[in-house]
């Protein structure tokens, strides 16, 4: 999602009010978000704000930034944020609404991880993973993308610092 200033609330959960076609840039919900998650008069959520169109439905999700909006009238939206459909799709009308992106931007950074967890982890022979991170005192596979382990720096230093290098200060006084 984009670097971007928006408005957080607790909780918010509303429906279409009518179809939401695909590439359509506007829509209009069946309660307008509110500051507080209740419906009252003059305390309507200003814009820009981020809204999760299906959120429950894997398949057919959608972020979407609202940059103009009156009320429970979209007026300008921005679709699918996440880049997760090649079309946008269609969410018919009573299609479930929320304003809950911190905890759908949490989720999907869990997925992220445990998809890279499962590419990128580096599978040792005696059957561990280490997450880019390898224990090796010696340095031997010479990763320039594996991390080492702060065990292995300090084990790596030592050894070399122990034979028979000595590092020295000299101070001059004038």
């Amino acid at each position: 999602m984009a670097d971007r200033e928006s408005q957080v609330v607790n909780f918010f959960e509303t429906t279409l009010a009518g179809l939401l076609a695909s590439g359509a840039t506007s829509t209009t919900l069946t309660t307008a978000p509110t500051t507080d998650g209740i419906t009252a008069i003059n305390a309507s959520v200003s814009s820009p704000y981020y809204l999760v169109i299906d959120p429950d439905n894997n398949a057919n999700r959608e972020v979407v930034l609202v940059t103009s909006s009156a009320s429970s009238t979209l007026s300008a939206i921005t679709r699918d944020l996440e880049g997760r459909h090649a079309i946008d799709p269609d969410h018919q009308s009573g299609t479930v609404v929320r304003m809950a992106v911190l905890a759908e931007h949490f989720s999907d950074v869990h997925d992220r991880i445990d998809a890279d967890e499962t590419t990128n982890a580096t599978h040792r022979t005696d059957g561990t993973k280490h997450f880019l991170l390898v224990d090796e005192d010696d340095m031997a596979s010479n990763s320039a993308t594996v991390a080492a382990s702060q065990q292995s720096v300090k084990a790596y230093v030592d050894a070399q610092t122990s034979g028979g290098v000595s590092l020295g200060l000299v101070l001059a006084l004038s």
